[in-house]
């Protein structure tokens, strides 16, 4: 049971760390909360249902072409929402312009697939056993995948020089453009990226949860994560989410009913004994 128990934890806290790690991006990148990562994580469920069911695509093209989907849409959503006003003098203007953002493409996807929620197959179907444990095939896929795309992200940044121009970018906005970095193209790429992260997510939960709007209110799990983990901190990303996906996962051994509220009980008492989160971020001008 115990173990049953971890790797569904595990395997929740890589779903939340894909969010947190998108959301970490851009803070990174522009230094703004981008609150509408949870509907581009929603979307990515009821994007990848629509190309497999709707339009009857096998598996490894649904990804294919998913993955070309939300990185244009990581683009569109970044020129639509955030550029236009990035120079704006209240701080408030693109968080408010982000909220209303997800809003938009709540309803947008209510009026394509309608407000029933839908139902996804799982990815790998079975069950395995190990020490007399019973565990889904799907949450071991979960892990493996969301496993491949961390160390992706944390290739790109720390051993690519693609990565490390992004990084300038957003650490020095002037003299990234002296030395003839166009700061527009990192932030895209950055929205692109992030938003790929999250579609992603949201296309490997899918088969656990039903697709709906729903699905968005994940955005609060990342945004745990990312904060117990250290705001900015694509390593304390990755471990916070985990975390909090363990600590929901083993929550019902006390209650099945609140776990959400023992998830955000631990985030409270992290926000009073370390405010900073485990690890500390390295931010500074944003483009």
């Amino acid at each position: 049971m115990y173990l049953q128990l971890l790797i569904v934890g595990i395997a929740m806290g890589m779903i939340y760390a894909l969010l947190s790690l998108g959301i970490v991006l851009l803070v990174r990148a522009v230094g703004v909360l981008n609150f509408a990562e949870g509907q581009l994580f929603m979307l990515g469920a009821y994007v990848t249902y629509a190309l497999t069911y709707q339009a009857g695509l096998p598996l490894y093209a649904t990804l294919i072409i998913a993955i070309v989907i939300f990185a244009l849409f990581g683009v569109l959503f970044m020129f639509s929402v955030y550029w236009p006003l990035r120079k704006s003098t209240w701080g408030a203007t693109i968080i408010i312009s982000c909220l209303g953002a997800s809003t938009v493409i709540k309803e947008v996807a209510k009026l394509i697939w309608g407000s029933n929620p839908l139902v996804y197959e799982p990815l790998v179907k079975g069950t395995i056993s190990i020490a007399g444990a019973k565990l889904e095939y799907q949450y071991l896929f979960i892990i493996a995948i969301c496993i491949v795309m961390i160390i992706g992200v944390e290739l790109l940044f720390e051993k690519l020089y693609v990565g490390r121009i992004m990084q300038a970018a957003a650490q020095n906005k002037y003299a990234a453009e002296l030395l003839g970095i166009a700061t527009v193209v990192t932030v895209a790429v950055t929205y692109a990226l992030s938003a790929t992260l999250v579609g992603v997510g949201g296309w490997l939960v899918a088969p656990l949860f039903l697709v709906s709007t729903s699905l968005g209110d994940f955005l609060l799990k990342g945004f745990a994560g990312m904060v117990i983990g250290g705001y900015g901190s694509i390593k304390g990303a990755v471990i916070g989410s985990i975390f909090v996906g363990i600590a929901e996962s083993f929550s019902v051994l006390i209650t099945s009913t609140y776990k959400n509220a023992i998830v955000f009980l631990i985030l409270i008492i992290f926000l009073i004994v370390k405010p900073k989160g485990l690890f500390r971020p390295k931010i500074s001008e944003k483009a």
